[in-house]
């Protein structure tokens, strides 16, 4: 036996060394060629150089000629080479020659000469002029490796530096503006710095009346080396225009807006009106748009010097009205006065009223609700109505109906094909301007303490931001969902908060007033499980959530990648319910003689009581570039959600959940957890769209790299980790704590329904884990993901096995065990299939 099997391990090593054997591209190559394999850096530097690892890398970027990729282990010139015979005409040796190869990297020394002045060009930029390099290439069997040899040598540092202008109004200004510099002495000479000079002081003359001042009036950075120690002397030189002698400052004159503008027609006007010294004008018999709206919208003022700041906001505000396709602001010097500028604004209309329609199939992965891992189709109408009250409102309606199935054949053969009806409409109006709700961010912001008076509450600077970038909205939602003998619900929601967006990679969502009811019915399987799950069935009935001053808040940050394209994620969300309500009802408890819990009543019965919970999530991102077409994603999320006052539990759809194609995709949506509770739904697949465990903690890392492997198709290896637990004890579902020591109490068994003894483990211990293969689509404009997880460490050793370290163990791992699962599993059992639409993260 052992015979054989050497034999063919034998035969299988001989066939592979004939295929790659095979897939020598050198042998098409001409007597005088060379393929390119390998470019590498051998930086000769002191060990006390800074950013040694980014100056290799930085270095790197600068190639004129790469190596070809590889497909599979496979040289994808290898496939170009094949398929480039003049009988490879069929369709299928162009599409592999096209997708797949790649036109060989032949060896090109001038490409290699350009190299070695780029590298040498860039390291003088970064300050070190007696910068070292040349190249050693190395052959091997006609593939090309070149290795090319840096030395910086000590980078300069600034010794003095002297700021001058021909215009003596500009020289003053730049030595008035001196100590502010970015080139200080004793800084290191670096490129990036100077051209941050450069931008610094274009940035205060434009603000500062000089509107045709621009970058291109700086003389090359002038480096005097022969001053002793490695240091250089800088001189920065303001030119003078090319057609005078003098930069010169303006002041805004007329301001003239107009309203209707259409190219090539003319500035005809039927309506003129004068509102703070702007002309708005328009070729209508009214305005579309309330002037007071526009007006609102400009910061350049009448008399003012011109200030570059004002310009862009008020490009900014107009732009972000949304009631306008085109936006110009032009500037003129006025023909009678020369230091004056004249402003003319041109606001091109935008279509009123846009309607819309959007049929996609998709994955769902539902937060509210108790399924996932289902294909459905949505159809989803819109209609978007622009300037609705006549003061640029943007009124938004979205409605979508859809219905998803599960495709698994077992499914289908039992008749429950369809599983899910969903319907919804959206409604958000969205005001172009900053409506302080009861004045509480004005008070914020008057809150102030010390010499400084600085605020005590606000950072500085924004409020005046909400005042200029933030939009109030208000949104009124519907949503009717129906889980086929599971339940079903009808949900109502109600906002009014702000959007902020101060910057391009920061997000404020805030909403002051939120009032959520829903209105749930169950069916008879979903009673089961409620009768056996108390905890359960108290966070899943008729509820409202109402918050008065504070509803939510949605913090986003993706900061903006750095040179070697490593950026992260901040995600923050804050969300309270029924704080005013629990604060009232206990301020009238106090008072009354019989106290008594606050409860809405809409026509009999006991009525609804007002749910009081808090819950808070973080989310943390980091992305790094290790090379082109190759990166590394990490997640690392934490989330927790309490009740208080007179609420019990969580509201089950304000619970965490684990698992799905956004989480740890070696298991289904809410089939893990909560900790080492394992349902004996969740064990098969088959039942992955009837799953419903949640939590009121949440821990989840997941770690993925991602590859380009050929044409639109890219590669992911994945793993993941986390679970969800419950805060308090539940004696319906052992092992559900989350604890940072184990403790030993007693719970129900799920099956039999007996009281047992039971050990549940600390949080670490229950941390599920599971990995796999992930492959892309990519279409920019949207991203087909397909994953595959494999289950690798289970959060429970197994379910419902007795309490003996002897009998369970090594079941941890019990998927890899061949005796390890007392029933025979199908291979769906074991692999996850996810599929989705965009990254995880």
């Amino acid at each position: 036996m052992r015979s054989s099997e050497s034999t063919i391990y034998l035969i299988g090593v001989i066939l592979a060394l004939l295929f790659f054997s095979s897939c020598n591209s050198s042998k098409y190559l001409a007597a005088d060629e060379y393929l390119l394999r390998g470019n590498s850096i051998k930086l000769h530097a002191d060990d006390k150089l800074d950013r040694k690892r980014n100056m290799k890398y930085e270095l790197s970027t600068l190639y004129k000629q790469t190596e070809n990729n590889r497909f599979f282990f496979m040289p994808r010139e290898w496939f170009y080479f094949v398929t480039d015979g003049p009988g490879d005409t069929t369709r299928f040796d162009l599409l592999l020659r096209r997708v797949i190869g790649e036109p060989p990297a032949i060896y090109d020394p001038s490409l290699r000469d350009a190299t070695e002045q780029s590298m040498r060009y860039y390291l003088q930029y970064k300050g070190y002029f007696n910068a070292e390099v040349y190249s050693d290439p190395l052959v091997r069997r006609k593939k090309m490796y070149v290795t090319y040899h840096v030395t910086p040598n000590e980078q300069y540092k600034v010794d003095t530096i002297v700021f001058a202008c021909e215009d003596p109004t500009v020289d003053s200004v730049l030595r008035a503006i001196a100590p502010r510099s970015y080139l200080k002495p004793g800084a290191p000479i670096d490129g990036k710095l100077y051209d941050q000079e450069r931008d610094r002081i274009t940035r205060y003359l434009r603000n500062h009346g000089y509107a045709y001042f621009f970058g291109n009036y700086f003389a090359p950075l002038d480096a005097d080396t022969t001053v002793a120690g490695k240091r250089a002397a800088l001189r920065l030189e303001v030119l003078p225009p090319a057609d005078d002698s003098l930069h010169h400052q303006y002041k805004i004159d007329d301001i003239t807006v107009f309203l209707d503008y259409i190219p090539g027609q003319g500035d005809s006007t039927l309506t003129d009106t004068l509102i703070n010294d702007i002309h708005l004008r328009t070729s209508h018999p009214d305005f579309r748009v309330a002037p007071a709206t526009v007006v609102e919208s400009i910061f350049l003022k009448r008399g003012d010097l011109y200030h570059q700041d004002d310009y862009d906001l008020t490009n900014k505000q107009l732009n972000s009205l949304g009631v306008f396709r085109f936006v110009r602001i032009k500037q003129t010097i006025d023909s009678l006065y020369p230091d004056r500028l004249d402003i003319r604004i041109e606001l091109t209309q935008n279509k009123r009223l846009e309607v819309g329609a959007d049929l996609e199939f998709n994955y769902a992965s539902r937060s509210a609700t108790g399924i996932g891992n289902l294909i459905g189709m949505t159809v989803s109408p819109s209609v978007r109505h622009r300037n609705v009250f006549g003061g640029a409102e943007l009124l938004i309606m979205d409605f979508n109906a859809g219905v998803e199935f599960n495709p698994a054949p077992q499914a289908i053969s039992a008749g429950q094909f369809w599983n899910t009806v969903d319907l919804g409409l959206q409604t958000n109006l969205y005001l172009p301007r900053f409506i302080d709700y009861l004045s509480i961010w004005r008070r914020l912001d008057r809150a102030r303490l010390g010499k400084d008076k600085s605020s005590i509450f606000l950072k500085e600077g924004f409020y005046q931001s909400l005042q200029e970038n933030a939009s109030t909205r208000v949104s009124a939602n519907y949503n009717y969902l129906l889980i086929r003998d599971f339940y079903q619900y009808n949900l109502f929601t109600g906002t009014y908060g702000f959007d902020h967006q101060p910057a391009t990679n920061r997000r404020f969502i805030f909403n002051h007033v939120g009032i959520d009811y829903l209105l749930p019915t169950t069916e008879a399987n979903f009673d089961s499980l409620l009768s056996f799950n108390p905890f359960l069935e108290r966070s899943f009935g008729e509820q409202l959530f109402v918050s008065l001053l504070f509803r939510d808040l949605n913090y986003v940050y993706n900061s903006r990648p750095n040179r070697r394209g490593n950026s992260y994620y901040v995600g923050i969300n804050l969300e309270l319910a029924g704080a005013e309500i629990w604060a009232g009802n206990a301020i009238y408890n106090s008072f009354s003689l019989e106290p008594d819990t606050l409860r809405l009543n809409l026509g009999g019965g006991q009525g609804v009581d007002f749910s009081q919970y808090a819950r808070a999530q973080l989310d943390l991102r980091r992305y790094w570039q290790s090379r082109p077409n190759h990166s590394l994603a990490a997640r690392f999320s934490i989330g927790a959600a309490r009740p208080f006052g007179y609420t019990t539990d969580v509201p089950y759809v304000k619970q965490f959940f684990a698992g799905g194609p956004n989480s740890i995709r070696a298991w289904a949506p809410r089939g893990l957890g909560p900790g080492a509770y394992e349902d004996t739904l969740a064990v098969r697949s088959a039942n992955n769209t009837r799953l419903y465990q949640t939590g009121d903690f949440k821990l989840e890392a997941n770690l993925e790299y991602r590859f380009k492997m050929f044409w639109l198709m890219d590669g992911a290896l994945f793993l993941d980790a986390g679970n969800i637990w419950t805060l308090r004890r539940d004696p319906n579902r052992c092992g559900s704590q989350f604890l940072l020591r184990g403790k030993t109490y007693t719970c129900v068994d799920q099956e039999s329904g007996e009281r047992l003894s039971y050990t549940n483990e600390p949080f670490y211990r229950q941390i599920a884990i599971g990995g796999g293969l992930g492959l892309r689509l990519d279409f920019s404009y949207f991203i087909l993901r397909l994953d595959m997880g494999v289950k690798l460490r289970h959060a429970a050793p197994y379910p419902n096995e007795p309490d003996s370290p002897s009998n369970w163990q090594n079941y941890w791992f019990r998927d890899f065990r061949p005796d390890g699962n007392r029933v025979e599993l199908s291979l769906g059992d074991i692999v996850a299939f996810n599929l989705g639409f965009g990254y995880p993260f």
